[in-house]
């Protein structure tokens, strides 16, 4: 979920926008009226973004300082439009609380405090003769920014009171132990930390992170927690923070249209299996009447421009990735006139782990300003290890030959690319046909092992509650057209000849002789003699072909499967990503990860052996790599490589520490001591 600047530039834009006035010089903060001053340095000093504060401080008037102040708290409200924002409340009562407990806003404490609220857990260390004064704060699930888990240290450096933030790498368990008198002694100190205090805090002297592996048999720590303390000094400059701010504002400029929710919007979700196994989320969303959709003309030229969101949230309702298309097409006078008589449908899949989510759905026409929100909770399940399944039944108007290749295709199954109906679509006249279409799902088996083999359908249908006009008809269809993974796309075209009008409902059950529990699904539907329906005109995004071949779908699934603590499958999809598309850095960081985790430091170096890091490589990756360099035996790699990092990288300072211990380790002292200056330099800042 990598920022694009031109992005989040144009997010500053439309922050300029509220504002209607010129901008001016850029005024000093010393010269900024009291009030101005004050908010500037201390009550937002530790949230706003560098490129948010260069605007206010080019803001002629108080009245434009007002208006802005205004927009910056209601773009960070997680209620829009209501009389208050817990948001801002909480980051004055973080305040408030930093002043009377924890020496100010200006202290370490205050900072982390104010930066990211309320640790989960506080644990003091007080009054020990072996240990200087300590405080580990626990949090969980802060910022996307940041691990799911971590600790915050603090110690009291200089006896004097002042609890100042602990740097594993920096700083060191020599930092903290009174008891030894080599102050240089990182093992002696653990040790001693150890008996006083215990395995659990002595760890956390090493990494603050308690999912890294830790040398503790020499008491060495990475530089991976300090990474993370930059990265908490400059949260509001982090591109997954802008991106969040991104997404604020552009549901806020939503909200300057015309909202409707999902009464006007017919919406499918069905999970659906692939040719490769593997389950997809396939949805439509259609427009109840042609008239709900806008073409617009220009040069004689008809045409449509809509754009679409899909976010995903995980079942802690946490945002895991979001998909966003726009859509726009000329159109000939033909085209045009069938658009303004059909129903506008937009149709895609998402790519999803086993596990229940939530999606919010919105499809947006930017003609008319004219906006159709839903929202789905759905399940997507696990190949079934014994026995059958069945899938969500689908009517369909249409069912077209796409040719190999082109299964990506949403609703699109076997070759055939199938027109989903919905709502009032559902409305057949007596004697018409309605065509059904759904997947079996069975465990993973030769085909050729079913040889012979069948398995019973019936197809039920009959009106809600009219007794006696039940009609059933029975198929046996052969095992052996499912295939290798265990899936059968089938279907039945069923004639309405004899139905009298009415609200009907189908239920499909199928059952294997050898296994003979049947299993079920349904469709409910109406008969009335004249429906009055117009016809389908659904879209898709032109570049899912793309999408598809940059591995977006393995990338999605892998951010899914790491929801649900399934690292395995997360290694597996993120390989495949990277495989597609080399340059996705968020997918090699992440596999960086989890091999590092695992401890297989060969493979991580591997991720790095064929394409050089770029200005977008995550910080925590290339530590990780250089580490796993040295590792595996490779320090002068590592040494080369952390030299092209910090040319591309020179304000960090992890980055100059870790090239400094390993200048030290292949004997460069006066190497090692000029990067270890100026880490410690950028550390500081």
């Amino acid at each position: 979920m990598n920022l694009r600047k031109p992005a989040f530039f144009a997010f500053i834009f439309i922050l300029v926008l509220c504002v209607p006035a010129v901008l001016a010089a850029k005024t000093s903060v010393k010269d900024l009226p009291p009030r101005y001053r004050t908010w500037l340095t201390d009550e937002v000093n530790y949230i706003i973004s560098n490129d948010e504060k260069e605007v206010f401080l080019q803001l002629p008037t108080d009245e434009d300082r007002d208006k802005f102040i205004e927009h910056f708290w209601a773009l960070r409200n997680p209620t829009p439009s209501a009389p208050d924002n817990p948001y801002k409340d909480d980051i004055y009562r973080r305040i408030e609380y930093a002043k009377t407990y924890l020496h100010g806003v200006h202290t370490d404490m205050g900072r982390i405090y104010i930066t990211l609220g309320e640790p989960k857990q506080r644990g003091k260390y007080y009054a020990r003769t072996e240990v200087r004064p300590m405080e580990i704060w626990f949090y969980e699930n802060v910022n996307p920014a940041l691990p799911p888990f971590f600790y915050v240290v603090f110690f009291d450096k200089d006896n004097t009171g002042d609890m100042r933030l602990y740097s594993p790498y920096m700083d060191g368990p020599a930092k903290l132990a009174t008891s030894v008198l080599n102050v240089n002694n990182n093992k002696a100190s653990f040790n001693a930390i150890d008996r006083a205090l215990g395995r659990e805090v002595a760890r956390t002297t090493l990494s603050l992170l308690p999912d890294e592996p830790v040398d503790m048999q020499n008491a060495q720590a990475t530089l991976q927690s300090d990474v993370m303390l930059s990265i908490i000094k400059n949260l509001p400059n982090h591109p997954l923070t802008k991106e969040m701010l991104n997404q604020k504002q552009f549901a806020e400029n939503v909200s300057h249209r015309i909202v409707l929710s999902d009464e006007y919007l017919d919406v499918i979700t069905v999970p659906l299996r692939d040719s490769a196994g593997n389950f997809n989320l396939h949805y439509l969303l259609r427009l109840h009447r042609p008239a709900d959709f806008a073409i617009g003309q220009a040069d004689k030229k008809f045409f449509y421009n809509v754009d679409f969101s899909a976010r995903v949230y995980g079942p802690d309702g946490k945002l895991i990735f979001k998909q966003e298309k726009e859509v726009t097409k000329y159109l000939d006078n033909v085209e045009a006139e069938r658009v303004r008589s059909s129903l506008f449908g937009y149709e895609g899949w998402l790519a999803l782990a086993p596990g229940e989510y939530k999606i919010d759905f919105l499809l947006s026409n930017k003609l008319n300003k004219t906006a159709y929100r839903a929202e789905r909770k759905v399940v997507i399940p696990r190949a079934p290890t014994q026995g059958l399944r069945l899938s969500d039944v689908i009517a369909f108007s249409d069912a077209q030959g796409v040719g190999p290749g082109r299964d990506y295709l949403p609703f699109t199954m076997g070759g055939v690319k199938f027109t989903p109906l919905s709502g009032d679509e559902l409305t057949f006249v007596p004697g018409q046909n309605i065509n059904i279409f759904y997947q079996l799902w069975a465990p993973a088996a030769d085909p050729r092992s079913f040889q012979g083999k069948t398995i019973q359908v019936d197809y039920g249908y009959g009106r809600m509650g009219a007794a006696g006009d039940a009609k059933t008809v029975h198929e046996q269809v052969a095992k052996e057209q499912f295939d290798p993974f265990g899936s059968m796309v089938t279907g039945k075209k069923i004639s309405l000849a004899d139905a009298a009008p009415g609200n009907y409902r189908m239920v499909i059950s199928a059952a294997d002789p050898d296994n003979p529990q049947k299993v079920y699904s349904s469709l409910a539907f109406r008969v009335y003699s004249m429906p009055n329906t117009a016809p389908p005109f659904d879209v898709y995004d032109p570049e899912l072909a793309d999408d598809v071949a940059k591995g977006v779908p393995e990338f999605d699934r892998a951010l899914t499967s790491l929801v649900y603590d399934d690292k395995e499958s997360a290694t597996k999809w993120f390989k495949a990503a990277l495989a597609k598309n080399p340059a996705n850095e968020v997918a090699r960081s992440r596999l960086a990860e989890l091999y590092f985790a695992r401890q297989d430091y060969a493979d991580v170096a591997a991720l790095f052996a064929r394409n050089p890091i770029t200005a977008e490589t995550d910080e925590e990756a290339i530590l990780r790599a250089a580490e796993s360099m040295a590792k595996t035996g490779d320090v002068p790699r590592a040494i080369s490589f952390l030299e092209n990092a910090v040319h591309l990288r020179n304000n960090s300072g992890p980055l100059y520490l870790a090239l400094a211990s390993y200048y030290r380790g292949a004997g460069n002292t006066q190497k090692a001591n000029e990067m270890e200056n100026k880490g410690k330099e950028l550390a500081r800042q």
